[in-house]
């Protein structure tokens, strides 16, 4: 997933921790061993909530997909990447298919059903 943080939202450590999917003290265990990084950003070890660039560097090292309501739609919606990607879905054959497997999928389902028995 393409993170395009949204870069004027603070983000607190224990939702940043429940993204990740640890608790808030395995969270601050880990923040501890990027210390040096969080200082140099300016971020106080005390803050329960991080700036945009501490929160963009978090998601990056821990590897945390940010969801939706937390990204920047605009921006996700210009980036080349995202563009390409739809214009290959929208080029591809995949609609194509994906209605054919709709429309057999029934037929298939009773060919696998027993006969009745008598």
């Amino acid at each position: 997933m393409i993170n395009l943080y949204d870069s004027h939202r603070y983000v607190s450590k224990s939702e940043l921790a429940r993204l990740a999917g640890v608790s808030p003290r395995t969270f601050e265990r880990y923040l501890k061993t990027r210390r040096h990084v969080l200082d140099a950003m300016g971020v106080s070890p005390f803050a329960q909530k991080l700036p945009p660039k501490a929160v963009q560097y978090v998601c990056e090292d821990y590897c945390i997909d940010l969801p939706p309501e937390l990204q920047d739609q605009q921006l996700l919606l210009k980036s080349p990447l995202y563009q390409q990607l739809m214009h290959l879905l929208q080029n591809s054959h995949l609609e194509q298919m994906l209605e054919k497997i709709a429309r057999e999928a029934p037929n298939a389902a009773k060919a696998c059903q027993p006969p009745h028995e008598l």
